[in-house]
């Protein structure tokens, strides 16, 4: 798996495919991984580079504070190394905090934006004490049944396979928790963006899973409406906060619309 250095962190990512670069960043929780079935549909004819995020995946694990500006300066850092000036930014959840980031410090890289289950809003105030105490239990205990359940329920609808929660429960028990309240603070901790998506200029898609729990539909409906440049607004019916894995081939169509429109032929 290649590997980068950046700020003290060594960091993994994929680069698959050729022709126009899409970036495209995971949620809490999650690997580059969640990305598969996009990336085995895509990459004859985009370029897909998928990296696991600090404290994430086969990326390094420690208890260090970071930001989402952090992260989000991690891909274009990457990018950089790949040679990549601009590129189509994407994610889930905290991916698209990222995106919604790389947009307004960096309008020069980013051609586009694929926004899937995310918000630029601030986290809920009720659930951000419930997720940091989960995240300070997972580190100095590890992972327990009652995090397990609460993980599933805050990241899968309530149609997700029975065996699909059990893949990323299998993948989530191999992984090490140091920096499991720091990877928390840096979701529960972010700042409100919603202010700030005049700002933005690049087109985006809004992709939302109808049965999000974590990120509900109201928050996709402002996030919509607050981007200047909005190509398209994509409901997965079947889909909760991991829409990308859990009815993957409506997303992988809307993304695909999207690319073919904003990205040279």
């Amino acid at each position: 798996m290649p590997t980068f250095e950046r700020d003290g962190w060594t960091l993994c990512y994929e680069d698959q495919g050729s022709g126009p670069p899409v970036l495209l960043v995971h949620g809490l929780l999650m690997d580059r991984t969640m990305f598969a079935p996009q990336v085995e549909a895509l990459s004859h004819h985009y370029r897909l580079i998928t990296p696991d995020l600090r404290c994430h995946g086969e990326s390094e694990h420690r208890a260090e504070e970071h930001t989402q500006w952090d992260l989000m300066e991690d891909h274009v850092a990457l990018l950089d190394r790949l040679r990549v000036d601009r590129a189509v930014w994407g994610g889930v959840s905290q991916g698209g905090f990222q995106s919604l980031r790389a947009a307004i410090r960096h309008p020069e890289r980013v051609a586009g934006l694929i926004l899937i289950d995310t918000t630029a809003e601030p986290e809920d105030e009720i659930r951000a004490p419930m997720y940091e105490a989960a995240g300070q239990v997972a580190e100095e205990a590890g992972w327990s049944e009652e995090t397990f359940q609460a993980a599933l329920y805050a990241m899968f609808g309530e149609s997700a396979s029975d065996d699909l929660k059990r893949r990323w429960l299998s993948r989530w028990m191999a992984e090490p928790t140091s920096g499991a309240l720091a990877r928390m603070h840096a979701v529960t901790r972010r700042e409100d963006l919603s202010e700030r998506l005049g700002e933005i200029t690049a087109p985006a898609v809004v992709i939302h899973g109808q049965e999000d729990l974590a990120i509900e539909m109201d928050e996709a409906d402002r996030l919509a409406a607050g981007l200047p440049n909005l190509v398209e607004f994509v409901t997965i019916l079947g889909a909760g906060h991991s829409s990308t894995v859990e009815d993957p081939e409506p997303v992988t169509a809307a993304i695909e619309r999207f690319l073919d429109k904003v990205t040279p032929s």
